[in-house]
């Protein structure tokens, strides 16, 4: 009796350690994901473990009739065969993350791919990475990272052309602050407006663009595929307010903020806006 307690015991502590795992996207803005669903994105061996506890535990609480009915076969195999798919599924966005040549391949990828690609990206990294299943819309948080005790919350952008707005950054500020995260990253296929990147700057909040994308991936890449620079320009990198055009780092030479650095427009002195840091 005392080990049927202990096993059984062992097995609820699993249960209760997948529902944690998983806390985080049942209180997100997207669709409930089923038990099944949850398994899919853990780590393979969570299935694996819990088939091996279902099939040891399960005869001795249950009742014999439902035993010899079949129940616990057909729940450890579910579970074994959940546990395959998760593996396939990991294999597949390491496959998927070392065959990407450049910007365009990420954004031709489906967006639930796009997703894969950076959570495998982000666990090279040595991140503990949990995913989220969605409906396809592009609001909440698509991935959690975990490391050294930190939090971060991920939203993904895999956009062609258009900038990601302020009020994008806005959001996921504000969902960090709700969620009581440590930072945030907003991960986009495109730029960032001069406005996102001001509202950042401060915060704890990454913008990570289609360059910096590339570079994250051909980091952690076995295969070293990136070879093509984006052509997006560097979100770092504002526009002049006066001309439009990109403007270079400079610093005062004189005057009261004589060596502080500002940006200054790279057709001065034709044309003389500027911008603070």
């Amino acid at each position: 009796m005392h080990l049927a307690s202990g096993k059984n015991a062992v097995f609820m502590q699993a249960i209760v350690f997948q529902r944690k795992m998983f806390y985080t996207s049942a209180i997100m803005g997207r669709r409930k994901n089923s038990w099944a669903d949850k398994l899919v994105l853990a780590p393979w061996w969570v299935s694996a473990v819990l088939a091996l506890l279902a099939y040891a535990i399960l005869p001795i609480v249950l009742p014999a009739a439902v035993v010899k009915g079949g129940l616990v076969v057909i729940i450890t195999l579910g579970l074994l065969a959940i546990s395959a798919l998760s593996a396939i599924r990991s294999l597949r966005s390491r496959s998927l993350l070392d065959r990407q040549t450049g910007v365009n391949s990420l954004r031709d990828l489906p967006w639930k791919r796009f997703e894969d690609v950076l959570a495998e990206a982000y666990r090279r990294q040595g991140y503990q990475v949990v995913e989220m299943l969605g409906s396809g819309a592009d609001d909440g948080v698509d991935l959690l990272l975990r490391k050294d005790g930190h939090v971060v919350v991920v939203q993904c952008k895999r956009w062609k052309g258009k900038p990601v707005s302020v009020q994008v950054v806005r959001e996921l500020y504000g969902v960090m602050v709700d969620q009581r995260a440590s930072a945030a990253k907003i991960v986009a296929t495109t730029s960032f407006t001069p406005d996102a990147v001001a509202f950042a700057k401060g915060k704890p909040i990454e913008l990570v663009d289609s360059n910096a994308l590339l570079r994250l991936v051909r980091d952690v890449q076995t295969t070293s595929r990136i070879t093509t620079n984006s052509d997006e320009p560097d979100h770092l990198i504002p526009n002049c307010p006066t001309c439009s055009t990109p403007m270079v780092l400079r610093a005062a030479r004189r005057g009261p903020h004589a060596g502080e650095k500002f940006w200054g427009c790279v057709n001065y002195p034709k044309c003389r806006g500027t911008r603070r840091l």
